[in-house]
């Protein structure tokens, strides 16, 4: 019996769609122009609030700034959590368009069909098709997340293909890794937005298939099993249902921004301010502010009092950071990190996306904020990355590469453990960092050389 809203008539115009939207070489390509212009959409019409909201914050940092005076109090606010979870929140706009597109495309009924595409190439890679929707719940269209994918895994029959599946998932570019890569895009390229993200979406894909196959030939190797599934008609989405379920998706990534991103960007600011520098050192500082106030003085044609006042604060200010406890373990770690392009301060927000990769955009606002020290020559985050001469391009797409692939957030790991076991989900800690890290290594190696 057919339900109310889907008639006859309705199902015949569905399987004529289908036709072309489901054909071999048509249906991939029509699924890659789909993207590519939800991407674009996305970065042209939120240009303009992400624009407003960093300003806000901006402004607010400066009033903050003048109504507290200099200390513990005012870095916390300013830093540890208008830089921090502003950083974060600023991303909103993008991620309220993105959610509400992708929202149209489940609800018309076109998401079903890119399961049944992708069938034939999961096959390949030794998956079942039935991977498809845990993959694209764990943000296979950017804005999922990867909890509820591996649990999605359940539905697959076969314990290797679900172990396989559960592994891989948390490759895709779920709602928490999207700000990292906005804010890298953002940075470096942001006229190509659209094209870069549906890039970096189809190299997580990549990348997910790729780890599957070496796993199902090594690991868990065994055969696959057959994939049926029925495709439910097109229909003509509610404007209420498509802003009830954007809502609902929004209100989930600001709730985190305000609660665990807050509590974890407040941990990250106390390890990135203490225990400050030591008395020696601070002597130091004053002495060369008293050089200087001598020199402008004798010659007040030739030195700047002013300017040279704020290199010696900037200074002061980035040498504290450094001697933090958050700043010598990154320090400690650029030895290694820098093979793939990363400073410290990359470290201390990569060590943070451990608990939840949107800390990796909060702890790089705290750490350039806490770097700087002129509130009326704040920039945002993006502009700070670009004018940055230890971060380029090259470390941006390094950096890209590693965070699709490196360690999932502690959530995602206590929820592969509850599916498969501890051992399964330290494996997929430590094999996917290892493997990010070789990746990222090789690839910025090369672009070094060749750029």
């Amino acid at each position: 019996m057919l339900r109310k809203d889907v008639s006859l008539e309705g199902i015949r115009r569905s399987d004529k769609a289908d036709r072309i939207l489901t054909h071999p070489l048509i249906g991939p390509l029509g699924m890659l122009a789909v993207l590519y212009l939800m991407f674009q959409a996305t970065f042209i019409l939120g240009e303009y609030p992400m624009a407003w909201l960093e300003t806000g914050f901006g402004a607010l940092a400066a009033l903050v700034e003048t109504v507290l005076s200099d200390g513990l109090l005012r870095s916390l606010i300013v830093s540890g959590v208008i830089s921090g979870v502003g950083g974060v929140l600023g991303f909103a706009p993008l991620i309220l368009i993105m959610f509400f597109l992708l929202s149209f495309l489940e609800d018309l009924g076109y998401m079903a069909r890119v399961a049944y595409m992708l069938d034939r190439v999961f096959r390949v890679f030794g998956l079942h098709g039935g991977s498809v929707m845990p993959f694209i719940i764990s943000g296979g269209i950017p804005g999922g997340c990867a909890v509820p994918g591996v649990m999605a895994a359940r539905t697959l029959r076969s314990p290797k293909e679900r172990l396989a599946t559960i592994l891989t998932a948390s490759f895709m570019p779920c709602g928490a890794k999207v700000p990292v890569y906005l804010l890298l895009i953002g940075a470096f390229h942001p006229s190509q937005g659209g094209a870069i993200l549906l890039g970096v979406t189809l190299a997580s894909w990549a990348a997910a298939l790729f780890v599957a196959k070496l796993l199902r030939s090594t690991v868990i190797k065994g055969a696959s099993s057959p994939f049926i599934m029925e495709l439910p008609p097109y229909r003509l989405p509610r404007f209420y249902g498509l802003c009830l379920h954007t809502w609902e998706r929004v209100w989930q990534y600001i709730r985190k921004a305000g609660t665990v991103i807050l509590a974890i960007s407040i941990l990250l600011w106390a390890a990135m301010t203490f225990p400050g520098l030591p008395g020696d050192k601070l002597d130091g500082f004053e002495a060369m502010r008293a050089e200087a106030a001598v020199r402008a003085e004798a010659a007040p044609a030739t030195v700047n009092l002013e300017n040279r006042l704020a290199a010696i604060d900037n200074m002061e200010a980035e040498e504290a950071l450094r001697n933090s406890l958050a700043g010598r373990l990154g320090v400690a770690l650029e030895s290694v990190s820098g093979l793939a392009g990363f400073d410290w301060r990359v470290n201390i927000a990569l060590i943070g996306g451990l608990a939840a990769k949107e800390v990796v955009v909060s702890t790089l606002g705290t750490a350039y904020s806490l770097g700087e020290v002129d509130p009326e020559e704040s920039l945002p985050l993006t502009e700070k990355l670009a004018s940055d001469p230890a971060f380029s391009g090259l470390t941006a797409i390094s950096l890209i590469i590693f965070t699709i692939l490196y360690a999932p957030c502690f959530v995602t790991v206590v929820a592969m453990a509850k599916e498969t076991s501890w051992k399964w989900a330290g494996f997929a800690a430590v094999f996917n960092t290892a493997l990010g890290f070789a990746l990222s290594v090789l690839v910025y190696q090369v672009g070094t050389r060749v750029f």
